[in-house]
């Protein structure tokens, strides 16, 4: 039992990736928050976004992935109706004795395209308008990816992994401006929500997640802090942030179901024949296991100028006692503003 255990938790760390984001934008009242951009030219803020993928079972802990990054944020130009953003890429570190082979692809891919900076507009309220360079970071990164899976082909079992899928599969999340921009966390999250309105307060709403009902809260708040305090940057009154966790309950045959099919993406035609024809032994095995919960926590934080601040996505899936967690941060570490 408790190996099938490992092997549903495992499939649900594959799933997490496709467990959707829950922000979003609410109606608009009196009492609400404008997330807006007030950037100057030459503002510089620096940031470090960390992954961390790992699974618990009778409280021991299993990482599958962890590692950093660090970069920084240059506004290169400001006008009256847009503003135009650098994103330097400045280190990489693995948060693991132990990196996984996708800490090690990623860290091959970095070494590769981190003189490509990737430059993008947003308008005057900071809602993304476009990568500038998209065409340069794909024509750099697709085969930099490439690189990385034959530097170590050696680590994996090219029986079971099917290496030109794993890039095929990489290279349509990096194809066009869309995919880049829905696959990098900073336009993607840390920008998400520029432009929007949201309610003061907290308020409670309906949604779907993977076909079933979800529960969703969303709580926006206003920092009360001293700005007197010694070190200014630790510290600044209106400064605000977004809150929001959504739970959903689900057989955890489904769970599996939706594991498998996103693990065979990647294996070869006889490993991914072999998952099938013991598919259906496994589901029936997970009815032991009942329902599963999952919860996505999220928050967003900015400066009262705008310049985000702090973003956080959290996924858990909770089976009986055991439960895999997704978890990416994005915090600042140093501002220069003018």
């Amino acid at each position: 039992m408790n190996n099938l255990k490992t092997t549903i938790l495992a499939l649900c760390l594959t799933l997490t990736s496709f467990i959707p984001c829950i922000a979003q934008e609410t109606e608009k009242a009196d009492s609400s928050v404008n997330v807006i951009a007030f950037f100057s030219k030459n503002d510089t803020t620096d940031y470090r976004e960390s992954y961390l993928k790992y699974k618990v079972i009778n409280n021991d802990t299993t990482i599958s992935i962890g590692y950093s990054e660090d970069f920084r944020l240059i506004v290169r130009d400001s006008t009256a109706t847009d503003y135009t953003i650098e994103c330097i890429s400045t280190d990489f570190q693995f948060l693991t004795d132990n990196p996984s082979f996708t800490d090690k692809i990623t860290k091959i891919t970095w070494d590769v395209t981190k003189k490509v900076p990737m430059i993008f507009k947003v308008d005057s309220l900071g809602t993304l308008i476009e990568i500038v360079n998209w065409k340069e970071i794909r024509n750099t990164v697709q085969p930099a990816f490439k690189v990385a899976c034959e530097m170590l082909k050696n680590e994996i079992d090219e029986n079971v992994i099917n290496i030109p899928a794993l890039i095929v599969s990489f290279n349509t999340q990096t194809d066009s401006e869309q995919a880049i921009a829905e696959n990098t966390l900073i336009t993607s999250r840390l920008f998400a929500l520029f432009g929007k309105s949201l309610t003061l307060g907290e308020i409670k709403a309906k949604d779907e997640t993977l076909g079933h009902p979800t529960d969703v809260t969303f709580n926006t708040y206003i920092v009360e802090s001293d700005s007197g305090e010694d070190d200014p940057e630790l510290a600044y009154a209106g400064d605000y942030g977004i809150k929001t966790q959504s739970v959903t309950k689900l057989p955890a045959t489904e769970l599996t179901d939706l594991g498998l099919d996103a693990v065979k993406q990647t294996l070869t035609d006889e490993s991914a024949s072999k998952i099938e024809n013991v598919k259906s032994e496994i589901k029936n095995a997970a009815k032991d296991f009942g329902e599963a919960t999952i919860t996505v926590n999220e928050e967003y934080s900015y400066f009262f100028n705008g310049w985000p601040k702090y973003f956080c996505e959290e996924k858990i899936v909770d089976i009986t006692d055991a439960h895999v967690v997704s978890l990416m941060e994005i915090e600042w570490t140093r501002t220069h503003w003018k």
